[in-house]
């Protein structure tokens, strides 16, 4: 049995990296495809050298983002594990909000609930050094 609000908050996370997947992703994906298509062609036309250092800077980036992106995707689960928490224990908030004030316990169900945020906050900074190597080390080529 899930907690409450872990299924919204599933199906929300996925709608969204879907959405931003897709919409954000498709025009650098078919500009970014044609600029090293054109540029091996031009490359191809003028030297054989030109076409090797082409393909050495694609290969060191295709490994880069290999060996990052799995990383980022575990980090990301985590940070998506804790918000599902976060989501869970604020629903069980807002259900039972009249037993929380009737017990005087608002103050540690906040503090519950912000310690939560907080291992999300947490998490998802070790997911931005992740990015941040990884927009390094592509940008380096």
């Amino acid at each position: 049995m899930l907690p409450p609000g872990q299924t919204a908050s599933i199906i929300t996370t996925v709608a969204n990296n879907l959405q931003v997947g897709i919409s954000d992703k498709l025009s650098p994906l078919f500009s970014s495809v044609s600029a090293i298509l054109g540029s091996l062609v031009i490359a191809f036309a003028y030297n054989w050298v030109l076409t090797l250092v082409t393909g050495v800077g694609l290969a060191f980036i295709v490994v880069v983002y290999g060996i990052t992106a799995p990383a980022i995707n575990g980090v990301l689960s985590d940070v998506m594990q804790a918000d599902i928490q976060a989501s869970s224990m604020a629903s069980e908030a807002l259900s039972s909000v009249r037993m929380i004030a009737a017990c005087g316990a608002e103050n540690r169900v906040l503090k519950k609930f912000a310690g939560l945020v907080d291992e999300g906050r947490r998490r998802g900074k070790r997911m931005a050094s992740l990015v941040g190597i990884q927009q390094a080390l592509s940008k380096s080529t």
